[in-house]
């Protein structure tokens, strides 16, 4: 097993975060309508510069000597000639990876700023700090960091079998590892026995950290974990499980896409 991973997702080592621009350097525009990505019809690159008139813009940072910005743009419009809308999910393998990946960043960034426009607390407009990624109310002082959901995945292993399951809203005959929410208070390794005890009544051990991913569509945090049956036998929780069963290695169900850190944690099987 690999000590470090780079899943989909993860931002490119030369990448630079900053707050604004500085220096001379080409732009990159990651433009969003609604969750739709413009981006150019044959090769699949991002815009040199904005097409669209915009009320407001997020710099992300620098890459290999572009500064990177963001936006979304109101109204649906027509994507110009030669360019069109496109689901992040599905330009994976299509984009080239690091613009991916920093179109995943940029996605969670300016859903970050949309939902803070105006403060949780008084009603009152926010306003970006100057020396960090962060929304301040000057009214009353409330800050506003862009948020981050943890989340853990677990692997179990029992002999030669690994258990997969299936959510209900997974599509069909789709089958995953288990995963759920840390809770407040939480470890991140109570989290996995939980919630491994929770969907399917099995006792696990020896819980071993695999890697993470960054998942903007829910901006979560993705934790991976491996870790061995103990005890119990499976008895699945039906409001949050469908099936569930173990499976060997030379015959296992329709599985998540290499998009997903499940994918990666499953092939470590």
């Amino acid at each position: 097993m690999k000590s470090i991973i780079q899943p989909p997702f993860a931002a490119p080592e030369e990448f630079v975060m900053a707050l604004k621009p500085e220096g001379r350097g080409c732009e990159r525009w990651v433009i969003f309508s609604e969750n739709k990505l413009l981006i150019h019809s044959t090769d699949k690159t991002l815009p040199d510069r904005c097409p669209f008139a915009l009320e407001s813009n997020l710099y992300i940072g620098m890459y290999e000597g572009n500064h990177l910005f963001t936006s979304r743009i109101k109204e649906p419009k027509t994507a110009p000639s030669g360019w069109e809308w496109s689901d992040l999910r599905q330009l994976h393998g299509l984009m080239d990876d690091r613009s991916f990946a920093l179109s995943g960043r940029a996605l969670q960034l300016i859903n970050w700023q949309q939902k803070n426009t105006y403060c949780g607390s008084c009603g009152e407009k926010m306003t970006h700090r100057e020396h960090e990624r962060c929304l301040e109310c000057l009214a009353c002082g409330h800050l506003s960091y862009p948020n981050l959901s943890p989340v853990t995945m677990a692997l179990v292993r029992r002999e030669d079998k690994i258990l997969l399951a299936r959510s209900p809203h997974f599509p069909d005959n789709m089958y995953s590892v288990l995963a759920g929410y840390v809770d407040p208070g939480e470890t991140l390794e109570q989290c996995v026995a939980r919630e491994v005890f929770e969907e399917v009544g099995l006792r696990v051990k020896n819980i071993r950290y695999f890697g993470s991913q960054p998942w903007p569509f829910s901006h979560s945090l993705l934790m991976a974990f491996c870790c061995d049956w103990e005890a119990g036998e499976i008895e699945i929780d039906p409001t949050e499980i469908e099936d569930a069963n173990w499976y060997e290695k030379g015959n296992l169900p329709e599985i998540p896409s290499p998009l997903s850190i499940a994918r990666l944690l499953i092939d470590s099987f």
